[in-house]
């Protein structure tokens, strides 16, 4: 069995470069109490999205009563609770209900019901401004999902939580399917192929790397719902939180730790609250980046259990896995700092592309030139 060529080893760190730069989705959040309700919400949103709708997750700055998400322009508050008397209950406080304005978004299993309760509540004048008990639709409306789904979102290890977490790694995968195809086509076409050969060629590895990038970024999410995962992610916090605080010491590192957690958060921070954000960011791409060495590895582990490959050539394979993806994470966590500095949001997303492919496709080159030499 020859050893990885060029065009592979593009195509692996394409597919881990793609997954890292996704923004930090705090997956964390779902062990908590309210657990099932920050999954509701990710998941209404991303279903609102895959729709053609316009989402803006305002809820990520925790405004006391403020909406949840901004759809299409209109502002919404998700309340999803084991049953729908205390859904609506949650919107209401004294007495009142405390989203005016806003629709109140609930499980789909407990719409009927809801609409029942918020008119009694109507007829009871809890609702400012409102009067008629048959207002009661135009503000509760259906969530995409039961309650029992958005608790099974929030935990890893079923279906539901498993093909959220596919929906939201669409896009890398997209990303890693058509950089690769690119890549492997150009190498290809340059070895001398035809257009056929190079275009099955491509397509192939195209494949590889999509596939890769989805098992990857699933696994990782899935990783950071179990407590394996959370210690994982609590010992790269630990590590990496000395670091940013480093940063934020210097003013061009302030701002360079600033203008990222800017772009990732989608508002205006600063202090303490980027560099939390940031930390955050850096200790998510570490987890991924773990991941994604186990699956890269495993592959030529079953290969050298089968005698397909020597001794020497999974050495090799495996520690240039290991750059590419140390090489990769620290190119993306660089190159997304850079690309924040010079255009917050859409350069936060290329810089860590480019970075991501430079140190990890540099790192692991670098290992088989050395390899080369014995």
């Amino acid at each position: 069995m020859a050893r990885k060529d060029f065009s592979e080893t593009v195509s692996g760190v394409a597919s881990v470069a793609s997954t890292k730069c996704v923004n930090d989705q705090q997956w964390t959040k779902y062990h908590s109490k309210q657990g099932h309700g920050f999954a509701a919400e990710d998941a209404n949103a991303l279903r609102d999205k895959w729709h053609g709708k316009s989402v803006d997750k305002v809820g990520m700055d925790n405004a006391l009563n403020g909406a949840d998400r901004v759809v299409n322009g209109v502002e919404i508050q998700t309340k999803y609770c084991a049953d729908a008397s205390k859904s609506v209950g949650a919107a209401f406080d004294n007495g009142s209900y405390r989203y005016s304005g806003m629709k109140l978004e609930v499980p789909r299993d407990q719409y009927d019901e809801a609409i029942r309760i918020m008119r009694g509540r109507i007829a009871n004048g809890e609702v400012p401004g409102v009067t008629d008990p048959n207002m009661a639709d135009r503000i509760v409306i259906k969530g995409h999902y039961t309650y029992d789904e958005a608790v099974r979102i929030a935990k890893a290890g079923n279906v539901d939580s498993i093909k959220f977490d596919v929906q939201t790694q669409a896009v890398a995968c997209t990303f890693a399917c058509g950089l690769s195809f690119a890549v492997t086509y150009c190498t290809a076409k340059s070895k001398g192929m035809s257009h056929a050969e190079a275009l099955k060629v491509a397509s192939k590895q195209a494949a590889k790397s999509g596939v890769s990038t989805m098992l990857t970024g699933v696994a990782a999410q899935q990783l950071l719902r179990t407590q394996v995962g959370r210690n994982f992610a609590a010992a790269a916090t630990r590590a990496i939180k000395p670091a940013v605080q480093a940063a934020m010491k210097t003013e061009v590192g302030k701002q360079v730790v600033t203008k990222t957690a800017t772009a990732i958060a989608g508002k205006q921070v600063a202090g303490a609250a980027a560099a939390n954000i940031a930390t955050k960011a850096l200790r998510t791409n570490a987890v991924v980046s773990g991941v994604a060495f186990v699956g890269t590895t495993i592959p030529d582990a079953v290969k050298l259990c089968r005698g397909k490959i020597s001794g020497r050539e999974f050495a090799e394979n495996t520690t240039s896995n290991a750059a590419g993806v140390g090489g990769g994470w620290a190119g993306a966590s660089a190159g997304a700092a850079i690309g924040s500095a010079i255009c917050p949001g859409i350069g936060t997303v290329i810089g860590g592309l480019i970075g991501g492919l430079g140190g990890g496709i540099g790192a692991s080159m670098g290992v088989k030139k050395v390899f080369s030499w014995f």
